[in-house]
């Protein structure tokens, strides 16, 4: 019912104040659900719709809840250091995502975007994957009343 693609465009480039390299791909759910983990360039990042709810609101209208998810794949390598850096990176995204997103509005007559919940997908000794959740809900109105019943054939024209 709403694109997302929006959402897409407001994080594909880098925030001014990043310190570190931005996603080198920000997508949707469909390039999501083609992965290859060994062929990805990281960090990036994907938009997968997760779930919308609906109440109703009036005659052809509805409060529209969409929950969606972003997942945030880094690398997640030892460096030097005895431990892996890939949390700390990880929560650098994470946290400059968020600043992004809580309170924006993906359009008009949208309410802000909350964020919900975070979750681990996947780490490995080479990556991880997470994913955070966030919401907004909407007032959908462009429901087309229903056409009149179906009266038989009626002629027109001249020639008839």
């Amino acid at each position: 019912m709403i694109s997302l693609d929006p959402l897409i465009d407001l994080l594909t480039p880098k925030p001014p104040s990043f310190q570190q390299g931005w996603f080198r791909n920000v997508e949707g759910a469909a390039e999501f659900a083609q992965i290859k983990p060994e062929a990805l360039p990281l960090p990036a990042c994907w938009v997968v719709r997760a779930s919308e709810k609906s109440s109703h609101a009036g005659e052809r209208a509805e409060n529209v809840t969409i929950t969606l998810d972003l997942v945030i794949a880094v690398e997640n390598a030892r460096k030097h250091k005895a431990r892996a850096e890939g949390d700390n990176l990880l929560l650098a995204y994470r946290r400059a995502v968020k600043d992004r997103l809580l309170g924006w509005e993906i359009g008009p007559g949208k309410r802000p975007m909350k964020y919900v919940s975070g979750r681990v997908l996947q780490y490995t000794d080479g990556d991880m994957y997470w994913a955070d959740r966030y919401e907004f809900t909407t007032l959908i109105t462009n429901y087309l009343p229903d056409p009149p019943a179906y009266q038989g054939i009626r002629k027109q024209g001249t020639d008839l």
